[in-house]
Parts: structure tokens; C-alpha cells; sequence
């Protein structure tokens, strides 16, 4: 059987990743982590909601490493993986 994640965990991985000067991000991340933590693991509205704060502030595409960083995290995969597929856009 597949292990299923935790957003919250995913959450706090993707915040530590995050300049500090980012507050705004932050601050949302925060939100959808105290959001998640309300939430039984089965559910998937708190992922959804931590996809549109990731959408809202890494658009169009990520440029930074620590973006590059963040969505390695969010979607479990090697961050050389995440620039392929942003290459690829």
C-alpha cells in the first residue's frame, strides 16, 4: 500500500525553503498549513488550496532555485526533474 504524504509536512518543508523577505508567500503557506491541520489526511481540498498559493505566487513559470526547491518538494520529485518540466513549458 502507498504511503500517503502529509500536506502539513509539506508545508513546513516548502516554508523553510522560502526567503524570509517573501512574507506574503509565507504568510500563505501559514494559512494553508493551519487549514491542512483542521483536515483529515484523505481529504485533498488542502492540497488544492496549497496548489493555488504555490500558482499564485510562482507564475508563470519558476526562476529561482528556491522555487525550483519548493516545487521539488511539492511534487516529490528531483529538483533536475521540475526544470526539465519547466523547460518544457
Amino acid at each position: 500500500m502507498e504511503k500517503r504524504r502529509d500536506c502539513c509536512v509539506v508545508i513546513r518543508q516548502m516554508i523553510e525553503k522560502i526567503p524570509p523577505e517573501k512574507t506574503e508567500f509565507i504568510k500563505d503557506l501559514e494559512w494553508n498549513y493551519e487549514d491542512a491541520s483542521y483536515k483529515a489526511p484523505e481529504e485533498t481540498l488542502q492540497w488544492h488550496r496549497t496548489m493555488e498559493t504555490l500558482q499564485k505566487h510562482i507564475t508563470p513559470k519558476p526562476v529561482e532555485e528556491w522555487e525550483f526547491e519548493l516545487l521539488s518538494i511539492w511534487i516529490d520529485q528531483p529538483i533536475e526533474k521540475v526544470k526539465q518540466m519547466a523547460e518544457e513549458m
